[in-house]
C-alpha cells in the first residue's frame, strides 16, 4: 500500500501535543521506522543519560519493539513499563484492515520510588544519585490520567487519517466521495445526494467508509465540518 506522509502537518501535531501534555510522542511507519523528526522534543534527561550508554540504548529499543509487536498482533492500544520504569504507548493507525503506522509515546512514571530501578541503572554504568534526581523531574501519571493521555492519541489517529495527513491510495469511489465532500461541506450533504453525484450505490457508499475509517459517512461529515 502507497502512503504519502505530509511532514508538515505530522510535526505540527507531534508538537502541539507536546505542548499540550508534556509528553513526547513519534510517529513511525508500518516496519517500525520512524516518520517524524525525533529530535523535535528531546528527550527528558534520565532517558538520554540511558541511551548513550550502549547496553542502555540496545534495552530502549527492544522494548520499543516489544511494545509495537504487541499492537501488531493485538491491532490496538497497548501499553507498558520499559526497562527503565517509564511507562510507554503504542497507538495502531488501522486502514481498511492494514497497520499502516503508529504513534509511540511515553516518558511518565507511575511510581516515585527510584530505589527498585536503582540496580538496573548501576549496571549500565551510570550514577546513581545523579539518575535519580533526573527521575524525580520526570511527572508522574496516575492509571486515570495515563488512559486519558491514551484515549487522546487514539483520537488523533481518527485526525490523522480524516485530514490525509497519513494518505493510503484510496479506491476511487472512496476518493471521488472524499473530493465531493470536501469541495461542499458548507452545503447539505447527504448519503443520497453524495451516491448519486458520485454514480454509487449508497450501501457502498457506507460500506466502504467504514472500511476505511471505521466511521459512517455522517460522522465522517460531521467531523469533517468540526
Amino acid at each position: 500500500m502507497i502512503i504519502n506522509y505530509n511532514i508538515q502537518k505530522i510535526n505540527k501535531l507531534l508538537h502541539d501535543f507536546y505542548n499540550a501534555t508534556g509528553i513526547k510522542m513519534d510517529l513511525l511507519k508500518a516496519n517500525f521506522s520512524y516518520v517524524s523528526n525525533r529530535n523535535q522534543h528531546d528527550y527528558v534527561k534520565y532517558c538520554k543519560c540511558i541511551q548513550k550508554t550502549s547496553k542502555g540504548n540496545k534495552m530502549c529499543f527492544q522494548s520499543d519493539n516489544c511494545l509495537l509487536q504487541k499492537s501488531k498482533i493485538s491491532k490496538k492500544t497497548e501499553m507498558h513499563i520499559c526497562h527503565a520504569g517509564l511507562v510507554d504507548i503504542s497507538v495502531p493507525i488501522v486502514y481498511d484492515d492494514k497497520i499502516i503506522g503508529y504513534l509511540i509515546l511515553g516518558q511518565m512514571k507511575k511510581e516515585t520510588d527510584f530505589s527498585v530501578l536503582k540496580e538496573h541503572i548501576e549496571k549500565l554504568g551510570l550514577d546513581t544519585d545523579l539518575m535519580s534526581e533526573y527521575y524525580k523531574e520526570i511527572p508522574v501519571f496516575d492509571i486515570e490520567k495515563i488512559t486519558s493521555v491514551s484515549n487522546i492519541a487514539s483520537i488523533l489517529v481518527k485526525h490523522i487519517l480524516l485530514e490525509n495527513i497519513l494518505k493510503p491510495k484510496y479506491d476511487e469511489r472512496i476518493q471521488n466521495a472524499i473530493n465531493y465532500i470536501d469541495e461542499n461541506l458548507s452545503s447539505e450533504l447527504t448519503v443520497q445526494i453524495i451516491s448519486k453525484k458520485i454514480n454509487v450505490s449508497k450501501s457502498v457508499l457506507y460500506k466502504r467508509f467504514h472500511e476505511y475509517f471505521d466511521l459512517t459517512l455522517s460522522e465522517y461529515i460531521n467531523l469533517k465540518r468540526v
